[in-house]
C-alpha cells in the first residue's frame, strides 16, 4: 500500500477526487442558497409586488363564475314559475365551487405568509458575515454531507442536519459551533486502493452531474425564472399596469352581473 500511495496514478487521482469534493461542496452550497435564501425571497417580492393582484383578479374570477351560475339556476326556477330557497342555491354553489373555494384559501395563505416574512425578515447579515456563512457552510458540507462521505457516523450525520437548518436561517452562530466541534472531532483519511478511489470518482462525478441538473432546474422554475422581472423595473410596472387593467375590467364584470342578481330577485 505504501509503494501504491507513491505512484504518481494514486497522486493524480487522490488530487481528482478532493477537486470533486471542493466542486460537490460548492454545488451543494450553490443549491442550498437557491432553496433556502434566493427563491424565498423571490417569491415574497413577487406575491407583494404582482401576486397579490394576480389573487384579487382569481377571487373576482371565481366570485363571476359563481354569481353567472347563480343566475342560471335562479332563472331556471322562475322558467318554470317556480319558487326558489336562496339558502339552498347557496349551499350547492358552495359545493359546486368548493376546489375554488380552497384555492382561494391557499392564495390566501401565501399572501400572509409572504407579508409576515416581508415584516419580520429576522436579523439581517452584513455582506461579510452572509459571505463567513456561505464559506463556513461549504466547508461543512465537504467533510459531512453524506454524498461526499458516505461513511459518516449518526453523530455527523446529525451534526449536517443542524447545519442545513443553521444555514437555512442564516444562523451565523450555529453554524460556527458545528464547525468547530467539527474540526475537533474529525479523525485522519485512510488511504484507499485504486479501485476504491476510483469507484469513489465515479460516485462523485455522477453526484456532480445531479447537482449541476438540479441546480438547472430550480432556475428554470417559478421562482427564480422571474428573477429578471423583478430587476427589470419598467417591465415589472408594465406587468402590474396590466393586472391592475385586468382586474378593474373584472370588477366591472362582476358589479354588472351583480345588478342583473339583484333585478331578478326582486318581489314581483
Amino acid at each position: 500500500m505504501n509503494d501504491l500511495a507513491k505512484s504518481p496514478e494514486y497522486d493524480s487521482l487522490i488530487t481528482l477526487i478532493q477537486a470533486l469534493e471542493t466542486e460537490l461542496s460548492e454545488l451543494v452550497k450553490d443549491r442550498d442558497t437557491l432553496i433556502y435564501h434566493v427563491c424565498p425571497k423571490l417569491q415574497t417580492e413577487y406575491i407583494l409586488k404582482i401576486g397579490k393582484l394576480e389573487y384579487a383578479i382569481f377571487e373576482y374570477q371565481c366570485k363571476i363564475l359563481r354569481a353567472k351560475r347563480k343566475i342560471e339556476i335562479i332563472q331556471a326556477f322562475l322558467n318554470k314559475e317556480q319558487p326558489f330557497n336562496i339558502n339552498e342555491i347557496e349551499k350547492q354553489l358552495d359545493t359546486e365551487y368548493r376546489e375554488y373555494t380552497e384555492k382561494l384559501r391557499e392564495k390566501q395563505k401565501e399572501m400572509e405568509k409572504a407579508r409576515f416574512a416581508h415584516n419580520n425578515p429576522g436579523r439581517l447579515l452584513s455582506e461579510e458575515e452572509a459571505s463567513e456563512l456561505k464559506k463556513l457552510y461549504t466547508l461543512i458540507v465537504k467533510k459531512l454531507h453524506p454524498d461526499i462521505n458516505p461513511d459518516t457516523s449518526e453523530e455527523q450525520h446529525s451534526q449536517f442536519i443542524d447545519a442545513v437548518n443553521a444555514y437555512k436561517n442564516a444562523d451565523l452562530s450555529e453554524l460556527k459551533i458545528i464547525y468547530l466541534l467539527l474540526e475537533k472531532t474529525s479523525g485522519a483519511e485512510t488511504v484507499s486502493s485504486m479501485d476504491k478511489l476510483e469507484k469513489r470518482k465515479e460516485a462523485l462525478l455522477h453526484e456532480k452531474n445531479y447537482l449541476s441538473g438540479e441546480i438547472q432546474k430550480i432556475k428554470e422554475q417559478f421562482p427564480y425564472n422571474i428573477k429578471d422581472l423583478l430587476l427589470n423595473e419598467t417591465k415589472l410596472q408594465e406587468n402590474i399596469d396590466e393586472l391592475a387593467k385586468l382586474l378593474k375590467d373584472n370588477q366591472e364584470q362582476y358589479n354588472s352581473i351583480e345588478d342583473r342578481l339583484e333585478e331578478i330577485t326582486k318581489p314581483r
